[in-house]
């Protein structure tokens, strides 16, 4: 049975991070945004990290300019690897153990309904079944 998750954040890429000869630092948006989503997660999970292979499905919901009002899916920025990066790295150690874990993921980009905010939706499982 998956887990399901949904986090009241409008969806993000993953920013790249400076590196300076004083050590390598996350982006203030970067990490205000994983730790926002680990908040959210963290209300609705409070079990141990998961372990073994995982597949993960990513919903992101972006809010709907007005000039796109007939379209479903999202193709503008982030790019949805940068987003799963993202919510990957801010989830490890929460939802799941490390997020080498995931063998079988997915990023679909949606634009949100007219008016509403945008939001992702997460949904984990234990990856059971044998892939050849």
């Amino acid at each position: 049975m998956p887990l399901k998750f949904t986090i009241p954040l409008e969806p993000e890429g993953k920013k790249e991070a400076r590196r300076t000869r004083f050590g390598v630092h996350k982006h203030p948006e970067t990490r205000a945004a994983m730790e926002a989503i680990a908040s959210a997660v963290r209300q609705q999970y409070q079990g141990e990290p998961l372990d073994g292979p995982l597949r993960v499905r990513i919903l992101a919901y972006r809010t709907r300019p007005k000039s796109k009002r007939n379209e479903v899916y999202a193709d503008t920025k982030p790019d949805y690897d940068n987003i799963e990066k993202l919510i990957g790295d801010a989830l490890e150690g929460i939802l799941w153990v490390n997020d080498s874990r995931i063998v079988d993921g997915r990023c679909i980009k949606f634009y949100a309904p007219p008016e509403a905010p945008g939001w992702i939706e997460i949904e984990v499982s234990h990856c059971l079944d044998a892939v050849i």
